[in-house]
């Protein structure tokens, strides 16, 4: 029989370093189940100090609670904004007795019993693998608990728009610091600037079906990726034929990449509507896909 793993007795300072290290995650990815706040274990300044490496290191962090009302955590609003996201299941899908950190290779568990502190670390790539995929099952059935602070994360979309041009729908999300390039515009004169990118580009927008873009913001230039989706004749359970390009000031742009992470997101929850309606027309007249707040400031741009 191998080692068996066991919770052994530990001290904040033991609970201070596997929160530090957590920090430094190689993967920029730390996974918790929250159970209590780190500042009642380990001391507010501690946990300040923590969430600053968490900072620096741009380490990202998803955390599931049962607790449906989350009360202010940290002093830190720029960590909170920049680095937490937030799920809250009910304890009868998935009680937390533990507090949980999943991260590169390590799987760590602890108690908040402040009489007796224990803590169990796990290293192993393949055991942490399937944590994780337990973890983001998990997390996808969760929904954003009620938030006691303000809440603002960065590079967050406003309420999408719809276009008709040239007999084709036009769903635009524009980033939030796209009203850095965009300034005092309407809709009328957003219409007509798209109006000219699609006629300038008719030979990549009349192989479309519908269009989902993405304006922001780069150096107060103008940007937009413009998507066009076709439906995929050979294998419909693949989804849609997607195909992108990204325009800078209305002109096609060769030398700049497409804006991604939190627009490959908002792809993947108009692909879920999209699935979920019984045909293209009853997708493009329902209802917007409903974003989590993490990439949704649930403001209008115009």
């Amino acid at each position: 029989m191998g080692k068996i793993l066991k919770f052994q007795s530990a001290t904040t300072i033991d609970l201070f370093n596997i929160s530090m290290l957590s920090a430094k995650a190689k993967s920029k990815e730390l996974l918790i189940y929250e159970k209590g706040s780190l500042s009642d274990v380990i001391g507010q300044e501690r946990a300040e100090k923590i969430r600053k490496v968490f900072l620096k290191n741009r380490v990202m962090v998803k955390q599931i609670t049962n607790n449906p009302i989350l009360p202010r955590f940290s002093e830190n609003d720029e960590f909170t904004n920049k680095c937490m996201s937030f799920r809250y299941i009910p304890k009868n899908i998935f009680s937390i007795e533990n507090e949980m950190l999943i991260f590169d290779n390590i799987t760590a568990a602890y108690n908040l019993d402040k009489k007796s502190y224990k803590l169990a670390i796990f290293e192993d790539e393949i055991f942490a693998i399937n944590q994780k995929q337990l973890f983001l099952n998990l997390w996808e059935q969760g929904i954003l608990p009620k938030l006691g602070f303000t809440y603002e994360p960065s590079h967050v979309f406003y309420n999408s728009v719809d276009f008709h041009i040239d007999g084709k729908q036009f769903i635009i999300y524009p980033d939030k610091e796209a009203d850095k390039a965009y300034q005092n515009w309407t809709r009328q004169r957003m219409e007509k600037y798209l109006t000219d990118i699609v006629s300038a580009n008719k030979d990549f927008f009349k192989h479309a079906d519908y269009c989902v873009g993405f304006i922001w913001n780069y150096q107060n230039e103008k940007m937009i990726d413009m998507w066009r989706f076709s439906f995929n004749h050979v294998d419909d359970y693949s989804g849609p034929l997607g195909e992108v390009r990204v325009f800078r000031n209305g002109e096609l742009s060769n030398n700049l990449g497409m804006a991604s992470g939190n627009t490959l997101l908002v792809l993947g929850y108009e692909e879920k509507l999209r699935r979920q309606s019984k045909d293209l027309k009853g997708y493009l007249k329902g209802s917007v896909p409903k974003l989590p707040l993490e990439l949704s400031n649930g403001k209008n741009f115009f």
